[in-house]
């Protein structure tokens, strides 16, 4: 089964390729810190230009995701604390 694409540019010139099938994410994020959430902003961008519905499960602030990213695609669950354990040796 082949899928339609279409190419679309956002406000700073970038390409991508959107397909008329929706599909709709839920990106998990650390909140612990800015740095995970703004790398995700920026995935999360492009899901969206590419025309898909974006969920965030975050407890970083909405603000990390809403300063980079304005679309009515993009929703968020705020939750407490996501953190996911690492063990160092």
């Amino acid at each position: 089964m082949g899928m339609k694409q279409q190419e679309e540019y956002d406000g700073d010139g970038v390409a991508a390729v959107s397909s008329t099938h929706k599909m709709v994410f839920a990106y998990f994020v650390t909140g612990h810190g800015f740095g995970h959430a703004t790398h995700v902003a920026e995935v999360v961008r492009h899901l969206i230009i590419a025309g898909h519905d974006v969920h965030v499960v975050t407890a970083a602030p909405k603000f990390v995701f809403t300063n980079e990213v304005h679309s009515p695609c993009l929703f968020f669950c705020k939750v407490s604390l996501i953190h996911f354990s690492l063990i160092q040796a």
